[in-house]
């Protein structure tokens, strides 16, 4: 208080004064201040007037850009350039004919740094056209057999899910393993020994360099190649010869990336090296597969077909803890993760009820165990309630409660460990779960990254030299600290830079442009994050953006275990059906009357389904033909047979019973036996 209280007096009595009302007006607006407050506290002497601020923003923006560029001139280390689409309502109080509510439609991006042992000197090699284009059209050697998880991917798995499940009930059990902190670090320790690591790829800080957003939209073909050109050319000022030298790495989601490969699909026949588009060199970047991830589990688990109210569904559990309502197909992320995380636990908490033979949870604030009880229990629990083979036997028997529950145990398992993977920046675990996501995803019904998976692996596998595929990998992950368990995925970085340029826009009102956005928010955005943080810091306030730490669950999770216990969910019940009626189409030409139906079971094993899919309706064969020499979702061959010696057995990946689920063939049209296998089909656009 008393440095604001001189600080004052001094700018009341000269205006040069200003540096610390300077840092003031600046913050205010980094943090959605409208031009009211800072007018208010100018008036106050606290902050400097609101043009200045803009002014201000300006130099920052223009600061930005001169360091982006010379970093990309003078560093010796590797960049990549991340971008994606933003949009941004710009709302008119009166609406005339010429000014009416508008959406902007625009990218943004940043250039992201290598660690320091990437250099261009070491990977010359790895970024070179040539290297590269002699492995060009080898993902014809990636079979089907190929993709069936090996024996140590299982075993993997079942360490993760075992290491999962010992950080959840030492993390949730109530009673004394929460007060007693000798054996919590004991347990702790022991949890810490065990913990998974295939391949880590450390933790050093990552330098961002945001640009000034591109007037344009990246959702098309055209706009990929004008916003492709802007970033090197205008924003990067390179010249074309220095372009296409090397690869140049740029990332995104998956509709990003789709765009680059028929960009350079539709280039391949230009006569000049940069014109021909081949030396951009595309990666998927993980945060939209765990967005897909969320939204599998929900298409999934969510409610069963035919089933009102059944006691495993998410549904079931929303409505149990008066949640808000949450949209099936379209589910907001950080709401439906917290409750696929709460139920997980609550499963877990109530398997674990059954394997020390207890009433109820609350029975377990008395269990005081030493680490070999605790590990068996948690080892009990993965052999017992996680694997297909215990599911499909409750399936068998009669008990679909049973099942469903086991299957969503290991689905939201997978995505656990996923997330887990990216904060301990383990590309090793994270390919042990994309090589169930392969399958899962086709299973549910999400056919674009389950397609993209499959490109990942013919890539990295079979037409990436292995330094570029080190170097690919290197970009999924950044981390802003440079501190340990703190990484994150390249592409939420920019959706965090996304909300934070929303915040600053929405300040504007009506008078916002997508001028404001490129001149005063979209380059600086990292100093101003920085700076946002730094005084909430300084004047001891919680900062609301940083860390997003949820309210307690106890009462939640415990509702939830009364829940279970009451229904005997983990208890095997033989004739517990949850059973949906399903219509077999006829023959062409009979009436609608002639359609036969069925009674089969609404519970889906999408690990198996997805597996049938890629086999017996022969999706992969489909997606190996459309995707030509370089993943470009464009058809290039006729239809044929299943290549001789390409098959693939069920293996102990998927613990396949004597019977297969039906496939539920009204999730895509794609999957429908009556589909003609045709060129007519072939060239069908089933990219939605």
């Amino acid at each position: 208080m008393i440095l604001v209280l001189i600080s004052m007096l001094l700018f009341r009595r000269n205006r040069a004064t200003n540096s610390f009302q300077h840092i003031v007006g600046i913050f205010v607006a980094s943090c959605g201040g409208a031009r009211r407050i800072i007018d208010v506290l100018h008036a106050m002497g606290i902050s400097v007037s609101y043009d200045t601020v803009q002014r201000s923003l300006v130099n920052l923006s223009d600061d930005a850009k001169k360091q982006a560029r010379a970093f990309i001139e003078k560093s010796d280390r590797l960049f990549g350039v991340v971008y994606d689409n933003i949009n941004l309502t710009n709302r008119k109080a009166s609406q005339r004919l010429d000014s009416t509510t508008q959406q902007i439609n625009a990218t943004t991006l940043a250039v992201f740094s290598f660690p320091s042992t990437f250099t261009r000197a070491a990977y010359a090699q790895a970024l070179s056209l040539l290297e590269r284009q002699k492995l060009a059209g080898l993902r014809q050697e990636l079979k089907l057999k190929d993709l069936t998880p090996s024996e140590e991917t299982q075993a993997n798995a079942t360490k993760a899910f075992e290491h999962a499940v010992r950080t959840l009930l030492l993390d949730h059990i109530p009673g004394k393993m929460q007060t007693k902190n000798k054996l919590r670090n004991k347990l702790k320790k022991g949890i810490k020994k065990l913990k998974p690591s295939i391949r880590v790829l450390g933790h050093e800080r990552t330098a961002f360099f945001p640009l000034p957003a591109l007037d344009e939209e990246e959702v098309s073909v055209g706009g990929t190649i004008r916003v492709v050109e802007l970033i090197f050319m205008k924003l990067l000022g390179l010249a074309p010869a220095a372009i296409y030298r090397y690869l140049q790495i740029l990332v995104g989601d998956w509709l990003t990336i789709r765009n680059l490969r028929l960009m350079k699909e539709e280039h391949s026949d230009e006569f000049t090296p940069f014109n021909r588009m081949d030396w951009v060199q595309e990666a998927s970047m993980p945060f939209h597969f765990q967005l897909n991830a969320v939204y599998m589990l929900f298409r999934t688990h969510f409610t069963l077909a035919s089933v009102r109210n059944a006691p495993t569904t998410l549904d079931h559990h929303r409505q149990l803890l008066k949640r808000a309502k949450l949209d099936a197909k379209k589910p907001e992320y950080n709401k439906a993760k917290e409750l696929v995380l709460h139920s997980l636990v609550a499963r877990v908490l109530d398997c674990a009820r059954l394997k020390l033979k207890l009433e109820k949870v609350d029975d377990m604030k008395t269990w005081v165990p030493n680490w070999e009880e605790f590990d068996a229990v948690a080892r009990d629990i993965v052999s017992s309630y996680t694997s297909s083979a215990a599911a499909h036997d409750a399936l068998e028997k009669g008990d679909d409660v049973l099942a469903h529950s086991i299957l969503f145990i290991r689905d939201a398992l997978f995505f656990y460990e996923f997330c887990d993977a990216i904060c301990d920046a383990d590309v090793g675990r994270m390919w042990v779960v994309y090589d169930f996501w392969v399958f899962m995803m086709r299973g549910a019904g999400c056919h674009n990254y389950g397609n993209e998976i499959l490109e990942m692996k013919a890539q990295y596998y079979h037409e990436l030299p292995p330094l570029l595929r080190d170097v690919m990998e290197r970009t999924w992950l950044v981390n802003r600290w440079g501190r340990k368990g703190r990484s994150i995925p390249t592409d939420l970085y920019l959706e965090h830079n996304n909300g934070f340029i929303k915040n600053i826009f929405a300040a504007m009102g009506s008078n916002a442009t997508i001028k404001h956005i490129q001149d005063k928010s979209s380059a600086c955005v990292e100093v101003l994050r920085t700076l946002a943080h730094q005084m909430t810091e300084w004047f001891g306030v919680r900062d609301p953006h940083r860390g997003h730490t949820q309210v307690p669950p106890e009462a939640d999770i415990a509702a939830l275990c009364l829940d279970l216990s009451v229904h005997k969910v983990h208890t095997f019940t033989p004739n517990r059906s949850l059973s949906a009626t399903k219509a077999r189409r006829g023959k062409k030409g009979k009436t609608p009357e002639d359609a036969a139906t069925t009674t089969v079971s609404a519970v889906h094993d999408v690990l198996l389904d997805g597996m049938s899919m890629l086999t017996e309706k022969n999706l992969y064969i489909y997606w190996l033909k459309r995707t030509g020499m370089g993943g470009t979702d464009i058809y290039h061959e006729e239809d044929g047979e299943v290549p001789a010696g390409d098959e693939m057995g069920a293996g102990t990946a998927f613990e396949d019973p004597d019977g297969r689920m039906d496939i539920d063939t009204s999730l895509d049209p794609e999957l429908d036996r009556d589909v003609d296998v045709s060129a007519e089909f072939l060239f069908t656009d089933t990219s939605q």
